[in-house]
């Protein structure tokens, strides 16, 4: 991977987390529907499928660039995934608890799970939240549902590479039965990102054309911005309604029945042109000249806390929404809730995923590994979701 690669992966992951961000400020609940644009193009929702596509990517990248072994592999992803989860989950657990005690009515809807706390926390360590066809909610912290499909697809991806012969199909077997139809579902979106590093990986597959390169580079989000203009993601949610009742025999909304996974004809069809784009950026961007060292600083100093952002975000919008005086009509409230939201991710991060060392090393622990993971570079290739 090429230095202007690298950063221009690092800057759109960071940029796809803060429309996450504001996409959830755009809740009517928190901004009076002054933002609803965002809700109705359903913003947030697609950048989780670029960072499906990214996550393969890297994961895919790393394993390869690092020859690893099947240990170290669990070590990294266990020290990536818990790193941030713990503190999120305490985070999510303490901002629900002063945030009711403030404003009860602000956590009665659906965005809010009161239901069994200790079973929502024990779910959430082994990434069953949406396993076998769950679909619970940890506390307020909706975002959590895209790391426990991630988690799934880190399994499968380590079983893939590591075991070998009928354990391998065995193992397979198991893990597609234990995560369900929605996870397997938009696997193929996590998977794209895997058949990138394939085929960039391989040079005599990714020797194209400059002219060629811009097409993929640009085309993609030209084509983006056309079905959302012709409504193609509405169109394909009511194909989906209408296979469900197909294969059901009950008129239940898609979300019900594959909940996160309920747009997974649109998310996999988005996931391709993602994949191409990011394939015409890999050749245009062969190195990384055009990037001055202080912007390169900036860019990965913000990208590092992209997964802190994610998952850190929307129990802290709930409790500034619960506070005394606060007013979704005004936009001093509610853009001054998503800055402050966003700052407290920062701070956040500096606790959690920049202390990724420190993890891997309790890792080694657990998994008895001698080789410890110790380079900065490496470790910034690997803080990807």
């Amino acid at each position: 991977m090429t230095r202007g690669y690298s950063i221009y992966l690092d800057a759109i992951r960071f940029l796809a987390s803060l429309l996450v961000l504001f996409s959830h400020v755009a809740y009517p609940r928190y901004s009076n529907g002054d933002l609803i644009w965002m809700r109705e193009l359903n913003l947030g929702s697609d950048a989780v499928i670029l960072f499906f596509v990214l996550s393969g990517f890297v994961i895919a990248y790393t394993t390869d660039a690092k020859s690893r072994t099947g240990a170290s592999y669990a070590q990294a992803r266990m020290a990536r995934l818990y790193s941030v989860l713990i503190p999120a989950l305490v985070v999510t657990l303490l901002c629900d608890f002063a945030g009711r005690s403030i404003d009860p009515g602000a956590y009665q809807g659906w965005w809010f799970n009161a239901h069994n706390p200790l079973e929502q926390v024990l779910r959430a360590l082994t990434f069953s939240t949406q396993a076998a066809g769950d679909n619970i909610r940890v506390g307020t912290n909706g975002p959590f549902w895209s790391v426990a499909y991630e988690a799934w697809y880190y399994a499968a991806f380590g079983i893939a590479v590591f075991a070998r012969g009928w354990v391998r199909l065995a193992l397979l077997a198991l893990t597609v039965t234990c995560a369900g139809l929605s996870i397997i579902l938009l696997a193929p979106c996590w998977l794209a990102g895997v058949a990138l590093q394939s085929v960039c990986a391989r040079k005599e597959r990714a020797q194209i054309a400059p002219r060629t390169a811009w097409v993929l580079a640009v085309g993609p989000w030209v084509i983006y911005a056309l079905w959302l203009a012709i409504d193609l993601p509405q169109t394909l949610t009511s194909l989906t309604f209408i296979l469900t009742f197909a294969i059901t025999g009950v008129a239940q909304t898609p979300f019900q029945w594959l909940g996160f996974a309920d747009e997974f004809l649109w998310n996999n069809l988005l996931a391709i042109l993602f994949a191409a784009h990011f394939f015409g950026v890999y050749r245009l961007a062969q190195d990384g000249s055009w990037v001055s060292v202080k912007w390169e600083t900036t860019i990965r100093w913000l990208a590092g806390a992209t997964f802190s952002i994610y998952l850190f975000h929307y129990p802290l919008l709930t409790l500034f929404h619960a506070l005394p005086g606060y007013e979704a009509a005004n936009p001093l409230h509610y853009g001054g809730a998503g800055i402050v939201t966003l700052i407290v991710c920062f701070g956040l991060a500096e606790l959690s995923e920049r202390r990724l060392s420190q993890w891997k090393r309790i890792f080694d622990g657990v998994l008895g590994l001698t080789d410890k993971y110790r380079s900065g570079g490496s470790a910034r290739k690997a803080a990807v979701l």
